[in-house]
């Protein structure tokens, strides 16, 4: 059984549940069995089981075949590579998939300066103004592409700028990254991408 039938059995159950945990409610309530906290609860829990999402990470090396496997799983309807996915580091930066109805398909990215303030990730996520927006149009393969080529830009800073950055440790010397023959080291541009878009699979919750 593959994958997207596997994940498609999930989200009937899911569904199935939350219906289940709505009639045991109404069946309590009928019997005057339910009172204010329990039915909070039992309200909490179907909400949860219908909006959790389920979260898959693809980690390896470098050149290890991430990107072709995303390009497989997500875009293989397009008869091409969308994702980029070449020889060498082509995803720079995390890059996480999913999809939120209430926003047109796009690419945000956020800068990787933003890893000289001292907020979170997270706390990133509800500043919208810091990320740079790419809307996608997700019916052009071409655009679509050229868009997510994106997340695989560098940029060269010196030492400190590195070591500010966090790419750079005095005490990890075989760690540090190259220096090249200007005296600049290559960090991602991005700290971080999301990509919004309607797959079915991200549709039923999948990360």
């Amino acid at each position: 059984m593959s994958f997207n039938k596997k994940f498609d059995q999930h989200g009937t159950w899911r569904r199935n549940f939350a219906l289940r945990l709505k009639l045991l409610g109404e069946w309590m309530k009928d019997h005057d069995l339910l009172n204010a906290a329990v039915e909070e609860r039992l309200h909490r829990l179907e909400m949860q089981v219908r909006s959790d999402k389920v979260m898959v990470a693809f980690v390896a090396e470098f050149s290890r075949g991430k990107s072709e496997l995303i390009n497989a799983i997500f875009f293989a309807g397009y008869g091409r590579r969308i994702m980029p996915a070449s020889a060498g580091r082509t995803t720079m930066c995390p890059t996480e998939l999913g999809y939120d109805a209430d926003i047109p398909p796009c690419l945000r990215l956020l800068p990787i300066e933003t890893r000289l303030q001292t907020q979170a990730l997270m706390e990133w996520r509800n500043v919208p103004e810091k990320w740079t927006r790419i809307d996608l149009a997700v019916n052009d393969p071409a655009q679509l592409a050229q868009a997510l080529e994106k997340v695989a830009e560098v940029k060269h800073v010196t030492r400190d700028q590195a070591r500010a950055l966090g790419f750079w440790h005095d005490g990890s010397p075989d760690d540090n990254p190259l220096v090249g023959t200007d005296g600049l080291i290559e960090v991602p541009r991005w700290r971080h991408a999301l990509i919004n878009i309607a797959h079915p699979l991200l549709k039923q919750g999948l990360v």
